[in-house]
């Protein structure tokens, strides 16, 4: 899922900054972009994020800098003792105190050392805040997702019913059709109308028109989609795995209706469910 997140905390002189954005996958990517003095917190703030994430290609970036006044310079007032002496020994005329406070050594800057405790610390909080900051961001983009996979499934269930309401009347249909093309060729043939053989071919014949069992299997999907859909909990590989079964289901009931406005219907529902597929990509 796409989100985004950011903290900056600052204490004791320490600026700490992190970032971390998420875009779509499957599985979970992280990268991580730290000062090198820092690199050995990478693991660390690794573990961290997969506490809370389970899938999403997601960059943290963090920065550390210094808060507050910049140190004063300082001086050393013997190295420019030396410089003066070196100078009056070769006879150079006297130079000018600005270009001496030039010469290499005689001024500068003494950065304070960092507290290593300090700055894991925190880096630490900061990215927690910025986590927190990402997980509300993808959580709104979920809400939105949310609704937009009930709209298909909306749609994939309408469909569903109709089907239901014709097959009967298509079961029947095949059926006298089945029973016109066996009188004639019974007709024609010394074969009995009780032969074992004949009747386990009509049997099979009748089973294939039938799609009962496939659309109460759709109809129990539906209600597990809708059951995944309102948990708090990740459900990104379970919605896939399911929207798969119904996938399949699809395929045998396309398989066995040869009828015109079922295929259409079947069609409208593979349609519906590879947009859902497409969707549950997006969710954690």
């Amino acid at each position: 899922m796409t989100g985004f997140g950011r903290a900056q905390l600052e204490a004791s002189g320490v600026r700490v900054s992190v970032e971390l954005r998420s875009v779509n996958a499957r599985g979970l990517s992280l990268r991580c972009r730290l000062p090198a003095e820092w690199s050995a917190q990478e693991a660390r703030l690794e573990r961290e994020l997969r506490k809370h994430l389970a899938r999403g290609s997601v960059d943290l970036t963090a920065r550390v800098e210094r808060a507050g006044p910049a140190p004063a310079p300082r001086i050393d007032r013997n190295v420019l003792a030396h410089y003066r002496r070196e100078l009056d020994k070769l006879g150079t005329p006297a130079v000018d105190g600005g270009n001496l406070l030039r010469l290499p050594g005689v001024v500068s800057v003494k950065e304070p050392k960092l507290s290593s405790t300090q700055v894991e610390r925190l880096m630490l909080a900061a990215l927690r805040e910025a986590l927190q900051a990402l997980l509300d961001s993808r959580s709104r983009e979920g809400a939105r997702l949310a609704r937009v996979m009930r709209r298909e499934r909306t749609v994939l269930a309408r469909q569903r019913v109709a089907v239901s309401r014709s097959a009967p009347r298509v079961v029947r249909q095949a059926h006298d059709s089945m029973r016109r093309r066996l009188d004639q060729l019974l007709g024609d043939a010394k074969v009995p109308s009780d032969d074992p053989t004949l009747l386990r071919e009509v049997a099979v014949l009748a089973d294939r028109s039938d799609v009962t069992e496939e659309l109460d299997r759709l109809a129990s999907h539906e209600q597990a989609f809708d059951e995944l859909l309102a948990r708090e909990a990740p459900v990104g590989r379970e919605l896939d795995f399911l929207l798969q079964e119904m996938g399949r289901e699809l395929n045998t009931l396309g398989s066995k209706s040869g009828e015109v406005s079922i295929t259409q219907r079947v069609i409208a529902m593979k349609s519906a469910v590879d947009r859902l597929r497409e969707q549950a990509a997006n969710i954690q």
